[in-house]
């Protein structure tokens, strides 16, 4: 299999993995918004019950958009690409902001401690971020060579990289 074809096979699954992902959290967050109004007070007077609702409308639009998603190469896949990514990532920061929302009203209310619940979903957000950001360069990261020893960009031993012929060339002390 040529590398062209394993590319697209990879970035085909990689799009199905999303959208399959996306299909089950909006499906998650659809029975997570049923319990809530079920179970709790759900009037939407506080900021964490008004912003829930928001976001639960806001988490559609991807799932939708990505339906409708214009082929590669359309007058209209741009716009749809900047819609989708911004619609989503705006959900998923306000999604964040509204679970630390969402603790200090269980606090205010109920006087519990949720430093704990902070603490982890701090450590889970920093590990999302991470694996984010990590993501966004991995290409980069193999064809420098930093990783999965990429030899054919490293120097070996028996060549020596420009600024080591420099460094020998210039020095002048005695072995």
């Amino acid at each position: 299999m040529s590398n062209k074809e394993e590319t697209g096979r990879r970035l085909k699954m990689i799009v199905y993995t999303h959208a399959a992902l996306q299909v089950l959290s909006t499906l998650l967050v659809a029975v997570a918004t049923i319990m809530s109004v079920i179970n709790f007070e759900n009037f939407f007077d506080n900021t964490h019950q008004r912003l829930g609702l928001a976001l639960y409308v806001a988490i559609w639009l991807p799932l939708i958009a990505g339906i409708f998603r214009p082929d590669k190469g359309s007058k209209n896949r741009g716009i749809w690409y900047a819609f989708h990514w911004l619609i989503g990532v705006t959900a998923t920061l306000l999604g964040i902001v509204n679970v630390y929302i969402g603790l200090h009203a269980y606090n205010t209310k109920t006087m519990k401690s949720t430093s704990i619940w902070n603490w982890l979903f701090s450590v889970e957000v920093a590990a999302i971020a991470f694996i984010y950001l990590f993501q966004e360069k991995w290409h980069y990261i193999k064809q420098s060579g930093g990783i999965l020893g990429n030899e054919s960009v490293r120097p070996t031993d028996q060549e020596s990289s420009p600024t080591q012929k420099k460094e020998l060339s210039t020095s002048s002390e005695p072995c």
